[in-house]
């Protein structure tokens, strides 16, 4: 990629020489079949191509005309250029922080074993997987004995109430003949007290086997676990078929929906503002995001830092915990009402004028001259491009080599080059 990116440069440069060289040449050659028609004198002659000379070094940029320009798809992708939509110019970005998207601790869930045993994974590390997909299985003769248990449990009870079922209708037929006898209605009573507390026995083995088996399912002496919702395994922390402890941790999953932004700032920045948005890359866009921040009231003694937040209320599907983010705060500033603010990057010396790159099509692009304010932490306010505008963030320094001079072709009409660094004149 370095040496593709050279050879582009190299191309740009040999495209302006050869541009310089063919114009300065083609001035020379008009200006002389118009000295020997009219008859100008020596002087006269030596003004006139110093005047034309410096008419060549103006671009459309000086005259504040906008100038489109046009790249293939080999070019745009060999630059790696980087787009962003322009925000609104009622605020203005006065910081920015740079950090990374991280998964937040309320976004990771540990499945711990509920007994101990030994584990087969079904899934792997950094696998997606939706609600109720299988795991992993455990065997685990805990879980084994608490089934015998239960099972048991339930004969003993079964049995108990069966022989209490016994007593009472043979005390009812007694009763129809009019006989009482004590004996039974004291067998009875026993009866009736096995019977409660074999259930509540019972009860016992079967709570004890439910939260054994929690978030899993039985089958053949055999616990799945099955995903409690949609998510990415982040880890797996036991070997396949390996032997586990109770409450040990068998796999992380973390819910890739909630990332949220995470930096650091030096404690003394004050972080009192009206508004931040998030500045996320979507494949070559950076797309804005809005969302609640966060700050951390302690600062480290350590560093002299403390922790800032960002969870916005979206995100794009690209988006992966450690990619790099951008987030940007905002104040009102009465000076800079109607200035929009974008990144340094954007903003690209054409001669002594400040200009941006707008991209109007999938491979055309055309240069505004802007007014500049100051640029503060990372952010240039700028004015002429409207928001809503998507800018060139990356890519703008190599797109002005390829700006035609201002008594060149029209603006429109200005050329295009090819991920090979040759230059062409017009539309392809």
């Amino acid at each position: 990629m370095k040496n593709l990116y050279l050879s582009v440069l190299y191309g740009f440069a040999a495209m302006l020489s050869l541009n310089s060289t063919h114009a300065a040449e083609a001035k020379a050659d008009e200006h002389s079949h118009e000295e020997g028609a009219a008859g100008h004198a020596e002087e006269e002659h030596a003004d006139h191509d110093h005047e034309a000379e410096d008419e060549h070094q103006h671009t459309h940029a000086e005259s504040g005309q906008p100038v489109q320009l046009k790249l293939d798809a080999k070019a745009i992708h060999s630059l790696d250029m980087r787009f962003e939509k322009a925000g609104a110019a009622s605020d203005e970005a006065n910081q920015t922080i740079h950090g990374q998207m991280v998964i937040p601790p309320h976004a990771v869930e540990t499945y711990a074993l509920p007994s101990p045993g030994r584990v087969t994974f079904h899934v792997k590390s950094a696998q997606n997987v939706h609600k109720g997909d299988l795991l992993y299985t455990l065997a685990s003769p805990d879980i084994v004995e608490m089934q015998g248990n239960v099972a048991m449990a339930r004969a003993a009870l079964d049995r108990a109430t069966a022989e209490l079922d016994a007593l009472q209708q043979r005390r009812t037929r007694l009763e129809q003949i009019g006989t009482q006898n004590s004996e039974l209605n004291t067998s009875i009573s026993f009866k009736q007290a096995e019977v409660n507390s074999l259930s509540t026995a019972l009860t016992s083995a079967t709570d004890k086997l439910g939260i054994a088996t929690a978030g899993g399912e039985l089958k053949d002496r055999i616990l799945q676990i099955q995903a409690a919702r949609d998510g990415s395994v982040q880890s797996i922390d036991l070997n396949q078929g390996a032997w586990g402890e109770q409450g040990k941790a068998a796999l992380l999953m973390t819910n890739a929906g909630e990332l949220e932004f995470a930096a650091t700032v030096y404690g003394s920045v004050p972080m009192q503002r009206q508004k931040a948005r998030l500045a996320l890359g979507n494949g070559k866009n950076t797309e804005m995001l809005d969302g609640t921040l966060r700050v951390a009231d302690q600062i480290d003694p350590a560093t002299g830092s403390r922790a800032v937040y960002f969870a916005p209320s979206r995100l794009p599907a690209t988006a992966y915990a450690g990619q790099p983010a951008r987030l940007d705060l905002y104040s009102r500033d009465a000076d800079a009402h109607d200035y929009i603010s974008v990144p340094n990057s954007a903003v690209v010396k054409v001669g002594v004028d400040d200009v941006v790159f707008l991209k109007t099509g999938d491979d055309t692009f055309t240069m505004m001259k802007v007014e500049t304010l100051p640029s503060r932490l990372g952010k240039t306010p700028v004015r002429g491009i409207e928001p809503g505008q998507t800018i060139v963030t990356k890519g703008g320094y190599e797109l002005k080599y390829i700006l035609p001079a201002a008594g060149g072709a029209p603006a429109k009409a200005a050329g295009h080059f090819h991920a090979d660094g040759k230059f062409h004149d017009g539309k392809d």
